[in-house]
């Protein structure tokens, strides 16, 4: 049985390798590294000047590159002329490259057989092994180590080992390259390469915004004598080793990270200093103990469906690395596995992320909700920049909060994002079952939102209901539309709130009555039956799609075969809107009305986003549709996993991997969320493939672990306070340290 912890690639392939680089990304929420080989590929130059334009990132064709370098600390910034501001590509510090003679070894070049290499999701470790046929006849053994230390956040540690089958005189390059692009534009206004100490380099570079980054190296091995050998852009030592036969070579480097922007500002090479002691293998192992410790947390076992697993794993891997562990940082879309969308943060965070930590570990997701708290000022100069009182959350927000999203109509128009915002908080509250959360420190968000929805208001001639006009919802393929539903219901959820919690959040008397008036007045249209619930007034009046004239390859999305005047005009969704809506307010619709919208709009939804496939599986589940739930899992859960259609290649889809987690367990699982329950309630639904489905999972405070087979459903209750919980119409008191014990009802309908 192939390990279920391992991520493999069996074979190297150009056409594959940056594709590799994205999935493969190493990480300790400080810093994050994308799994480039450190011998680099011939031919790939990472220094190209090209021009980015604003784009649909969904249809943007990127540069065509074998590699990509990735080298990430969230909060670092740089300017581009077209992109505004974003996150920054440091330089590229894994450089560790063995030379036979002349020959360096060269993937593409070099005679390689017994290629392997593999991601170990269990301990955050990247492992290469590789047989080098040398042009001087020798075959050498070669494996490359490497790890990101949860320990030590500003720290990674490489280890090379070579083994040879006959004498070997061998050259070691051990480098730092600040010569790299960031969407094809130089960011850094300074660079500095020095040698330090005669085993180690040292680079300082800051960026075109004034943001500052230090790097400092060492290198190990028996019997070394660096040589410098550097220029402007590139620091490089050089050692030369002779390997007996049969005997080992081990060169370790290690590499400290530091920046501006830490809290606590220490030099990296006292960071590395301080580890001096430690050898490799006590580093990983300190490394290991903290990820075991985050496993025990998150880790969601499915028995009978090895390829479920493992994507499964793969995905809850890059939630946890990828978190910052900062209150002023969230995480990016692409989980700092690339810059395709410049470390911005989006309604991802509440929508997609914060769920997986809200219900695994509640402090990690405190930082994700403190970060909106954190850049409330920046949300306030948004809304005074727009003509507005009150704070308006960024589409794409910067660190401090400010818009930087080049594009007109997602920066303009999916204001939903403000009041999206405030559900990621009062979702936060209801699980934490603290209400004094949100009359304390998010009182000021929910206050500032509600006076900016109550600005943004229209109020039309021969209406008595406000109305909210030229919005964009979920699904960005309509952009300029009038009473979204999505929006009106996010906008009211907001504004009521803020009219209930009134006085105890610094609001007048006036303003909760108008917070009240307006958050019953929004609409939530309807069509004339009744029963279907529409997505904006003018959705039932555009063109047909023509999808069978405009969308020949359905491989490929949609928008990269339409132009976008045509998106724009027909009937065609990015992603699910209403269904969106039904999924985060499911007591407030009906099945039937629930029914209705599915069978309407599912025929007009593209899934261009790859969000898409994760909320209508969780809907699927709630109509008792499992055949498109487990069409839609397949789709959604191996889309980083796809190396035919590029996959991670740009970075991971790290909101994707948290509606993965979503779909096991709010739609297979059939968790009620808090913010639909007030007791813990599962209607569970496995899959044929699975026989079993096991997670841990927090519910206000206490832990607990959830056990699904294919006869009965265990509950245990690892916490020390009792709990209510309901299974199907089930009620029962669990008692600390208590199992509950169900007979599993698996209608399974095709």
């Amino acid at each position: 049985m192939p390990d279920q912890w391992i991520v493999s690639e069996n074979h190297f392939d150009p056409k594959t390798a940056q594709a590799y680089e994205g999935l493969f990304t190493l990480g300790s929420g400080y810093l994050h590294v994308r799994g480039s080989f450190e011998e680099h590929l011939f031919d790939a130059p990472q220094n190209l000047d090209y021009t980015r334009r604003p784009a649909n990132v969904t249809s943007e064709r990127f540069l065509e590159t074998k590699a990509k370098w990735g080298t990430y600390i969230p909060g670092m910034r740089g300017s581009h002329p077209l992109l505004n501001r974003g996150l920054v590509n440091l330089p590229f510090f894994l450089e560790l490259t063995p030379f036979a003679g002349e020959e360096k070894l060269d993937l593409e070049a070099s005679r390689v057989e017994n290629y392997q290499r593999e991601l170990d999701l269990k301990t955050a470790t990247l492992r290469r092994r590789l047989t080098w046929h040398t042009r001087l006849g020798l075959v050498v053994e070669v494996s490359f180590d490497r790890f990101v230390s949860a320990a030590h956040p500003q720290v990674c540690c490489q280890q090379l080992r070579l083994v040879p089958d006959q004498e070997l005189r061998v050259r070691i390059e051990a480098g730092i390259n600040s010569d790299v692009r960031t969407s094809g534009y130089d960011m850094f206004s300074t660079v500095e390469l020095a040698q330090s100490e005669p085993n180690g380099l040292r680079c300082h570079v800051v960026t075109n915004t004034g943001d500052e980054v230090w790097m400092a190296t060492r290198h190990y091995a028996p019997g070394a004598v660096w040589q410098a050998d550097s220029d402007r852009r590139v620091g490089r030592l050089k050692a030369d080793f002779v390997i007996p036969a049969g005997e080992s070579l081990v060169v370790e480097k290690r590499t400290a990270v530091t920046s501006s922007f830490d809290a606590n500002k220490i030099d990296p090479g006292a960071l590395l200093a301080n580890l001096e002691a430690n050898s490799f293998t006590q580093l990983h192992h300190q490394h290991a103990a903290i990820w075991q410790m985050r496993w025990d947390k998150s880790d969601v076992i499915i028995e009978g469906d090895e390829t479920s697993q493992l994507a499964l794993r793969t995905s809850i891997y890059h939630l946890l690395r990828s978190h910052p562990d900062d209150p002023r940082l969230a995480i990016d879309p692409k989980g700092y596995a690339g810059d395709a969308y410049r470390g911005c943060y989006f309604w991802d965070t509440e929508m997609y992320l914060l769920p997986f930590f809200l219900y695994t570990d509640p402090p990690r997701a405190c930082s994700l909700v403190e970060y909106r708290i954190h850049s409330l000022p920046g949300a306030k100069n948004n809304a005074v920049n727009s003509g507005y009182r009150g704070a308006r959350y960024a589409w794409e927000a910067d660190v401090d909060g400010t818009e930087t999203c080049p594009n007109w109509q997602y920066r303009d128009h999916e204001v939903h994002v403000t009041a999206d915002v405030v559900y990621g908080l009062a979702h936060y509250a209801r699980v934490i079952q603290d209400e004094g959360f949100l009359t304390g420190p998010a009182a000021p968000v929910i206050l500032e939102t509600a006076r900016y929805w109550l600005d943004r208001l229209d109020w039309r001639l021969g209406e008595n209901h406000p109305s909210l006009l030229g919005v964009m919802g979920p699904d960005e393929y309509t952009p300029i539309s009038s009473n979204n539903s999505f929006t009106n219901r996010m906008a009211a959820f907001n504004l009521a709130m803020a009219a209930r919690l009134g006085a105890e959040i610094e609001a007048t008397v006036a303003e909760c009555q108008e917070f009240s008036r307006a958050a019953q007045g929004l609409p939530i249209l309807r069509g004339n039956d009744g029963v279907l619930v529409l997505q904006c007034e003018e959705f039932e009046h555009l063109a047909e799609p023509a999808f069978e004239r405009f969308w020949k390859d359905r491989t490929k999305a949609f928008a990269v075969q339409a132009a976008q005047e045509w998106l724009y005009r027909s009937k065609c969704l990015k992603q699910a809107d209403v269904l969106m809506l039904m999924m985060l307010f499911s007591n407030e619709f009906s099945d039937e009305e629930v029914r209705r919208a599915w069978d309407y709009y599912l025929p007009y939804t593209t899934h261009d986003s790859s969000l898409s496939a994760g909320a209508h599986a969780i809907i699927a589940c709630r109509l008792g549709k499992m055949g498109e739930a487990w069409k839609f899992w397949e789709k959604s859960s191996l889309n980083d996993l796809d190396f035919q259609h590029a996959g991670a290649a740009e970075g991971v889809h790290i909101a994707g991997a948290g509606v993965n987690w979503q779909m096991a367990v709010f739609g297979f699982a059939g968790l009620i969320t808090a913010m639909n329950s007030d007791v813990f309630c599962l209607h569970p639904q496995l899959p044929p493939a699975w026989r079993r489905l096991a997670f841990p999972v927090v519910w206000h405070n206490i832990p607990l672990y959830v056990d699904i087979c294919r006869d009965q459903v265990r509950v245990l209750n690892r916490g020390e306070g009792a709990l209510p919980i309901r299974m199907y119409e089930q009620d029962l008191l669990l008692k600390a340290g208590q199992e509950g014990v169900f007979e599993l009802r698996n209608d399974w309908r095709i």
